[in-house]
């Protein structure tokens, strides 16, 4: 008898460590294709021409919460301030690390230089090697992040 309950209850701390990890595994394997509203819009602000022309069209707002910020553009600067929340809704808790996570899943060849608690940067290179597009992530204040494209 006591060595039927050891028995389950090794089978139940079992399939509940499987179910953790089942769980868990499809966050280590996550790509751009799974960020499809965040890649998206990045792609299409980093692709446009000019960013002056997506302020005047509907701003892309990186963070898919629209409502919740304002983005202005001009001929080489794209900038976008939001209200985050820092709850956790998803693998990471800070806003500002999860668009980080984002930028490097959407852009891999992009160089990720800076990653501190406030501040990360990144940089991206054209064809012949030269910095073509920088984006910096910042905590602008207690519930704010901010995104400055600049090309």
């Amino acid at each position: 008898m006591q060595a039927q309950l050891s028995r389950n209850i090794r089978s139940r701390s079992l399939r509940r460590t499987l179910a953790g990890i089942a769980l868990f595994m499809p966050m280590l394997s996550a790509s751009a294709e799974d960020l499809p509203d965040v890649c998206a819009a990045l792609k299409t602000i980093v692709a446009a021409p000019s960013f002056d022309t997506l302020a005047k069209d509907r701003a892309l707002m990186p963070a898919g919460s629209p409502g919740q910020g304002t983005c202005r553009g001009g001929a080489h600067v794209y900038d976008c301030r939001w209200r985050a929340h820092w709850g956790p809704d998803g693998v990471l808790a800070d806003p500002l690390q999860e668009l980080g996570a984002d930028i490097a899943a959407c852009f891999p060849d992009m160089r990720h230089d800076v990653n501190t608690s406030t501040r990360q940067h990144f940089a991206l290179r054209n064809a012949a090697g030269k910095r073509a597009t920088t984006m910096t992530a910042t905590i602008e204040a207690p519930n704010t992040v901010r995104l400055l494209i600049v090309r």
